[in-house]
């Protein structure tokens, strides 16, 4: 009997089990479309899966005061009070941005029944237009509204995002289509009177918008010419800024070349004008000074047809 007391006394003057006491976190990030008891209290036991709110959308955040805070933990039979007004948890939406590379990407597809998109960037009004989503939600976009002028390239849409649970992100969004062309430009500075070679010469894709009229775009329109102005790196060459070298000066003195089956004629003659490699050009004979048309056959050097 004594020893029975004894084990009763001994049980009773054991401390009681701790209690957890909620504590309220300051700040949470949630993921998805709700938050949950526990991701505003630690200590919430069984009860954190509980959900108590809808989350922000995407991108943004909610502050969650001390008297929200006192009402949700008296209905969810939290122990937890307020220690001041001034409680509250910032509770930011898990998110990620979708990008203006990906929503031109996008509308490049709607827009590919529309036009010929071959070499086509898309170019928008806005300044880096982007969209909010939750950071486990894809990456789903709608057109709405979409419109498009073939003639000007100019296009608007009414952008969507698609995400189960959350109010879709909406953007405006309008621009052109700004088509490119692969043209010819200098891998250095090359000046007149040089010759241009082919290893003078690199591909470049450059908007139509910056090229004008004429570009070049076949290396054998280039290579072996020379410029008729300073033609510098990164820059379109069109077809007026180039020209066949000049080989026969105006007013130089010439050998006019007969040729023909059985015989090699040659004669003086002084030069008119200037002619590069197969122009021709007018050559006075300087003891006739008639003047014939001849081809330009190299330096210094023309020839003339003879009688067939």
């Amino acid at each position: 009997m004594i020893r029975s007391a004894c084990l009763i006394f001994a049980v009773l003057a054991l401390p009681a089990p701790a209690v957890a006491v909620p504590l309220l976190k300051p700040a949470a990030t949630v993921e998805g479309s709700v938050i949950h008891l526990g991701d505003l209290f630690d200590g919430a036991g069984e009860r954190a899966a509980v959900p108590v709110a809808a989350a922000p959308p995407p991108g943004s955040k909610v502050i969650l005061n001390a008297n929200w805070l006192a009402a949700l933990a008296q209905s969810q039979h939290l122990d937890w009070q307020p220690g001041s007004d001034y409680d509250q948890v910032t509770v930011d939406r898990a998110s990620r941005a979708i990008t203006a590379d990906e929503i031109a990407g996008r509308l490049r597809d709607a827009l590919a029944s529309r036009t010929p998109l071959d070499n086509a960037e898309v170019k928008f009004d806005q300044a880096a237009p982007h969209l909010m989503v939750g950071a486990e939600a894809p990456a789903t976009l709608v057109f709405n509204n979409l419109t498009f002028d073939p003639a000007s390239g100019r296009f608007s849409a009414l952008v969507s995002t698609v995400e189960r649970g959350s109010v879709p992100d909406r953007l405006r969004v309008s621009g052109h289509l700004v088509r490119r062309t692969e043209v010819l430009t200098p891998v250095r500075l090359i000046s007149p009177g040089e010759t241009i070679a082919q290893s003078d010469i690199t591909e470049v894709s450059l908007r139509n918008d910056r090229l004008g009229q004429g570009a070049v775009t076949e290396i054998a329109d280039l290579v072996g010419k020379t410029p008729r102005r300073a033609l510098r790196p990164g820059e379109p060459v069109h077809a007026g800024d180039v020209e066949v070298p000049i080989v026969v000066h105006r007013n130089s003195v010439v050998t006019i070349v007969l040729q023909t089956a059985t015989m090699r004629l040659t004669a003086e003659g002084k030069a008119v004008e200037d002619g590069g490699m197969g122009a021709v050009i007018r050559v006075a004979n300087t003891k006739s000074s008639r003047v014939i048309d001849a081809v330009v056959a190299g330096p210094n050097t023309v020839t003339v047809s003879g009688p067939n």
